[in-house]
């Protein structure tokens, strides 16, 4: 039987029923819609980033900007796709390099028992979905500009992510991120 390519498209690799807004660590990876390589290239196991990569490296840098809670920890760019680790603090932390204008909102407390749809919903609003919907747009939107494509998709729709609980899990995560480029099969 043939598989419908469309019959997966909305569903979301998020893990059900969590506060994406809860402190902890989280890594991300998101890929460029087609798998395009539109980011860079690896030369002597080292990304040598595109004009487009650039946009992606000075957007990722600005992450913590987004949100007060928000620690950007180790991070990649490769030639289509990124991955980094973002550390969200205790609710009363700050980072001291928010922007009240970037901040992408306040995050108010739900009820977690709720239906999928209404979980779909109110993870709109919780701080990584709201960071990752800024950072694609504003990056786009640049990409589209350099590359005169107004309108142009760059990143996939959605992105994968994983919740890091233990240190031995949070070193090995952070070593693959470091590997990645000397990793590379173009």
């Amino acid at each position: 039987m043939k598989s419908n390519r469309n019959l997966h498209l909305n569903r979301s690799n998020r893990k059900v029923s969590h506060d994406y807004s809860l402190p902890g660590v989280y890594f991300i990876t998101s890929d460029i819609q087609d798998s395009e390589k539109i980011l860079g290239k690896i030369e002597n196991a080292r990304i040598v980033l595109t004009e487009y990569g650039e946009i992606v490296k000075n957007e990722l840098i600005k992450l913590p900007e987004y949100h007060k809670r928000i620690i950007l920890d180790e991070w990649v760019i490769m030639p289509n796709h990124i991955h980094f680790i973002i550390i969200l603090r205790d609710y009363d932390f700050d980072n001291g390099i928010s922007i009240n204008g970037a901040n992408v909102g306040q995050i108010h407390e739900f009820d977690l028992h709720c239906t999928p749809e209404q979980y779909r919903i109110y993870r709109r609003n919780m701080i990584i979905p709201k960071i990752m919907g800024k950072f694609k747009m504003l990056t786009s939107k640049q990409i589209n500009i350099a590359r005169n494509t107004p309108g142009n998709k760059n990143w996939q729709n959605d992105y994968y992510d994983s919740i890091i609980k233990i240190d031995d899990d949070y070193s090995r995560v952070k070593q693959y991120i470091i590997d990645n480029p000397k990793n590379w099969v173009s």
